[in-house]
């Protein structure tokens, strides 16, 4: 087993040696190419763009051609009475229909159009900010078994060179043979830590290879991802409370249009064609008309009253969502610098120890070397300093999750 362990510790050194680096850009860069949420938004803003230009061709002038060909025959004792269908119909006209004075409804349509547009393209942000915060979260999952991984194979050199050292010193008598097979399981477990964290890296690389949307890759060397705060911290800036400022003029519009509906309406027609009773007229009856049709709303069940009174419910409920989540930001900005804060100084706590018990290790090994202590002694600090340096690992990794939270805060 342990041959096998050391093989596969041997094969995945040589796979780390030769691989190109790995940096949070790269995943980050296929991800944002690869959603198809993303691309999704993208063509739901071009049709948008095609809705403005059906709106403007609306209201320009309509041109239809109308055609009929009715013949009612009839009897002494059956058939339609002559005097409604003139025995006929037979037309082909062309009408030509123009609404007037429609500045305002061409406006507040293609501004409902916009407002469409602008929240399109803060969701595509919102998107974008979701993608980057949960890319960043698994990548530095994954970094943080990648640096676990080449921490537990330093440790596993010293290990190997510390048995170098107690073997020559075993057959001087100065130590047991205890002490060295105590080393010999201290090297073996070492491997199978080495294993499993290389299992662990490989599982989460294989996560964040799929919400990337790309093919999963044997080879591993992850980067050191260069992340500070970087967001201002305004909740304003975010783009969740730039949806709150488009629905409000969303509403804005839609109270426009409701009394839009209400203004008086006039559309100029014109027609030019034939329309004749009997086949053989047809060429007498060709003519043309023009007109002003003209309308107004005068009383329709008090419904401009009810449009208002669920606009008006839609903007309290608008205001409501705003007060919350401004309040849950604040929320979640105290408690994500307060953690960040204590992170640090922990870290600061952890290094200290690190550097003592580094110096520490530094002189058991010349003791060792001299067979001045025991040697359980010293697996004993060598233990202690990797239980320390992975609370280590665990908290740079936590400090690091905070801050990428307050970076995509929203």
């Amino acid at each position: 087993m342990i041959k096998n362990i050391l093989s596969a510790i041997i094969l995945v050194a040589f796979v780390f040696g030769k691989v190109q680096a790995q940096s949070l850009d790269i995943y980050i860069n296929s991800a944002l190419k690869n959603s198809p949420l993303l691309y999704d938004y993208n063509n739901q803003v071009l049709a948008d763009r095609l809705d403005s230009l059906l709106i403007l061709a609306a209201f320009k002038p309509q041109v239809n051609q109308v055609s009929q060909a009715m013949y009612a025959p009839a009897g002494s004792r059956w058939g339609y009475d002559e005097a409604i269908t003139n025995g006929g119909n037979y037309s082909a006209i062309v009408n030509v229909t123009q609404s007037l004075f429609n500045k305002k409804h061409i406006s507040g349509q293609l501004q409902s159009i916009d407002l469409l547009n602008q929240t399109l393209k803060n969701n595509a942000k919102i998107t974008v900010i979701d993608l980057k915060k949960s890319i960043t979260a698994q990548y530095l999952t994954a970094y943080t078994d990648f640096t676990q991984y080449k921490f537990n194979q330093s440790v596993l050199g010293r290990l190997s060179d510390e048995q170098k050292t107690v073997k020559v010193l075993v057959d001087k008598g100065v130590y047991l043979m205890t002490d060295f097979m105590n080393l010999q399981v201290l090297i073996t477990a070492q491997k199978i830590a080495i294993s499993q964290s290389f299992i662990q890296l490989k599982n989460d690389v294989a996560v964040l290879n799929f919400i990337c949307g790309i093919q999963d890759h044997q080879e591993i060397n992850l980067v050191k991802p260069e992340i500070t705060v970087q967001n201002n911290l305004s909740a304003e800036s975010s783009p969740l409370f730039a949806q709150f400022r488009i629905d409000s003029l969303k509403n804005l519009n839609n109270r426009l249009m409701v009394d839009l509906n209400y203004r008086p309406r006039i559309n100029a027609f014109a027609d030019a064609g034939f329309n004749s009773i009997a086949p053989e007229n047809i060429h007498r009856n060709f003519g043309g008309s023009f007109g002003v049709n003209f309308s107004i709303p005068i009383y329709d069940g008090k419904q401009r009253k009810l449009q208002y009174d669920k606009i008006n419910l839609a903007e309290s409920t608008r205001i409501y969502y705003k007060h919350y989540y401004s309040s849950q930001y604040t929320l979640q900005f105290n408690q994500l610098t307060g953690q960040l804060k204590l992170t640090e100084n922990l870290i600061g706590e952890i290094s200290n120890q690190l550097s003592e018990q580094e110096r520490l290790i530094d002189l058991y090994r010349i003791e060792i070397e001299k067979g001045l202590v025991r040697f359980l002694d010293y697996l004993t600090v060598l233990n202690n300093y990797t239980a320390t340096k992975n609370t280590f690992l665990v908290a740079e990794m936590n400090r690091l999750q905070i801050i990428n939270q307050l970076n995509y805060l929203k």
